[in-house]
Formats: C-alpha cells, structure tokens, sequence
C-alpha cells in the first residue's frame, strides 16, 4: 500500500469511528480530555492498523504513543478540522518514517555483513563480527532522528557534509557535528559491548 492510499485508509478508519474533537484554542487540560476522548474512540483501530502495517504490536503501540504526544503538543489546535484524522496522519507519518529507519539499518547491516563474508575469516573473527553487528543495529535504532539521518546520508549514501546539510536544511557544519555524534555513540555501543550506550 502506498501513501496516498495508506492516507485513504486513515481517513475512512477514522470517520467510521466518529468526528475528531476540536478542543480549539484550549488550555492544555482542555486538550489532554479532548484528545483522550479521541484515544477513547480511536486507540484500539490505529493500534490494529499499525501492527497490520509494522508487523510488531509492540511497534504499533509506541508510534500510536508518540502521535498522541505530537497531537497534544500542536499549539494552535483550533486550526485543526478534526482531531482524529489528525492523530491518524502523524501515525502514518511516524509509521513512515519507522520503516524508512529500519529498512536502512537493515541494508546498513547486510552490507557490513556481506562485505565480512567476502574477507573469509575465521571461525571465531565470524563469531565476533556478528556479535559487533547486533551491537551496530541496536545503537542505530536508539540514535536521535537528526543524528540517525545525518549518518545515513553521510556514510551510507556516502554524501558530502554540505550535501547533507542541504538535504537536512542545516549546515554542513551542523552536519558533520551530528555525524560525530553518531560515530561516537557507536564506538561507545561498540566498547560498552551492547547497543544501550545513552544516545547522543
């Protein structure tokens, strides 16, 4: 399923289960009863949604969490039609960019790997090669959005630093500082010998 129709879903998932809640321009409490009214109608759906998508309950539940963060933290949500098909959108957009991360620690990963096969090493280099790859995996998923990006698009994609700043919309400074961070997690990870180093 692509965006466009992964959007459609969204919406008619959404208007089956009632109009969203306008909580306007509200005071904070006002918002958090307004958007739990919305979790109320609407948890258990995007939940199901999310896992058929993710594969992961687990991962269901977490992005379904950080859209419900997003939506509460919108300032002006007067300006929002419906509340509920706005909470459905930032899952979409979460669970998009969930994917994205995973698919590139995925091809990240099997080109180290492929790439350790090719050497032929020893029983017990394989043995460690692997064990340092889990720990490689496990740090990518907890590095910061922007740190996660600039990585990718610096050592994966193999981009120049202002490249990578023009593509974040940051500096190339900013992007080679992000970079750091991000190489010095995982040598971190790497000497910590797990992935659960505290991220950059």
């Amino acid at each position: 399923m692509n965006a466009r129709s992964a959007e459609a879903s969204l919406d008619a998932v959404a208007e089956s289960n009632g109009e969203g809640i306008d909580a306007g321009g509200a005071p904070l409490e006002d918002r958090s009863a307004a958007l739990a009214e919305v979790a109320r109608q609407h948890h258990a759906p995007l939940v199901r949604f999310l896992t058929q998508r993710t594969g992961s309950v687990e991962v269901a539940k977490e992005i379904a969490q950080d859209a419900y963060v997003k939506v509460l933290a919108v300032e002006r949500q007067g300006s929002i039609a419906s509340l509920a098909n706005y909470l459905w959108r930032c899952a979409l957009n979460l669970m998009t960019d969930h994917g994205r991360r995973r698919g590139v620690r995925e091809r990240f990963v099997q080109a180290v790997r492929t790439e350790a096969e090719q050497l032929a090493p020893s029983a017990e280099a394989v043995v460690d090669a692997r064990q340092r790859l889990e720990i490689i995996e496990q740090a990518l998923g907890h590095l910061p959005p922007r740190c996660f990006e600039a990585f990718t698009l610096r050592v994966v994609q193999g981009l120049p630093f202002d490249e990578v700043g023009q593509a974040m919309g940051i500096s190339g400074r900013m992007a080679k500082i992000y970079v750091a961070r991000a190489l010095a997690y995982l040598h971190a990870s790497l000497d910590d010998g797990d992935g659960g180093s505290a991220a950059p």
